[in-house]
């Protein structure tokens, strides 16, 4: 494992994800991170790799399979 991907890694299990690995496409390269919760791969572009990056990708992952509490409005 090189160090940018130790570091990818290290991120990664901060939000409570796995690092599975940097995929390279047309658009740019991918980093993909399993999320146990779902039990799904996720990617965020390396270019916009960041804590906040992968914590939001979660989320809108997991609400997309109803794993997160849903918060009503107060109005």
């Amino acid at each position: 494992m090189s160090d940018k991907e130790r570091v990818y890694a290290k991120v990664i299990r901060s939000q409570g994800a796995e690092f599975v690995g940097i995929q390279f496409g047309p658009n740019g390269a991918l980093v993909l991170f399993n999320d146990p919760a779902s039990r799904t791969t996720l990617a965020v572009y390396e270019l916009d790799f960041s804590p906040q990056a992968v914590s939001l990708r979660l989320q809108k992952s997991r609400q997309a399979f109803d794993l997160v509490p849903h918060v009503q409005s107060l109005e």
